[in-house]
């Protein structure tokens, strides 16, 4: 069960950090004046948004190492912890996209005046995203983001389809070799209620730290 737990916060973490890295290039690819660009991140979105996560864990774990070069392939299945790494594949895929969502919609409601100030201070489209609009996004849409990293940890619980041995997984061998089911559940449901407790009061706490009003969260996202 242990091990279940830190094997769970291990993807929850590394999906998280992965997906808001790789969400934040696929945002600014949806917004750059570059035609291909936009239609790959929209691309991209759309592929990875309209199928659901679980056929990504299903698809990493036994379709992914078939379409490769059969050595390395062999080598992926024999590979002991490859269940995990197929699941931090899939998830951050999956997350990625819609945290580009988020992000996109807050680089949309900078006020005109922020980039127009960026623009005439001299500063490159590379230093206009990473000193102006950038910060100002990830402030904006610290909510809706804070709730999608809730999301995906518990999108965690999908990996015991691959045999991930995260925290489902471990409960349902429990319950498999001591018949304590209920016990192994109920550990289980309280650690999933507790993490998304704390990651949830955390994100208030950094609301209430940036001073962020919800209502205008809101009003943006309806734009």
């Amino acid at each position: 069960m242990i091990t279940g737990v830190k094997i769970t916060l291990l993807i929850a973490v590394v999906t998280s950090i992965l997906s808001l890295a790789l969400g934040t290039l696929v945002a600014v690819m949806r917004n750059s004046r570059i035609r291909p660009l936009r239609i790959a991140g929209r691309v991209y979105v759309e592929i990875f948004r309209n199928i659901p996560g679980l056929f990504w864990l299903l698809f990493f774990y036994f379709v992914f190492p078939e379409i490769l070069p059969s050595g390395l392939g062999d080598k992926l299945n024999a590979y002991i912890y490859y269940p995990i790494v197929a699941s931090i594949i899939a998830l951050t895929f999956d997350n990625t996209s819609y945290v580009s969502d988020i992000l996109r919609s807050g680089l949309r409601g900078i006020p005109p005046g922020q980039r127009e100030a960026a623009v005439s201070t001299g500063l490159s489209r590379v230093q206009q995203y990473q000193y102006v609009l950038l910060p100002q996004t990830f402030r904006k849409v610290l909510p809706p983001l804070g709730t999608r990293m809730i999301h995906n940890f518990k999108n965690t619980s999908l990996c015991m389809a691959i045999t991930a041995p995260e925290l489902m997984w471990a409960t349902q061998q429990i319950e498999s070799l001591t018949f304590r089911g209920l016990e192994a559940t109920t550990i289980a449901t309280v650690f999933y209620v507790g993490v998304a407790l704390c990651l949830g009061a955390v994100i208030i706490l950094l609301e209430k730290h940036y001073k962020i009003d919800i209502s205008s969260i809101t009003q943006m996202e309806t734009e």
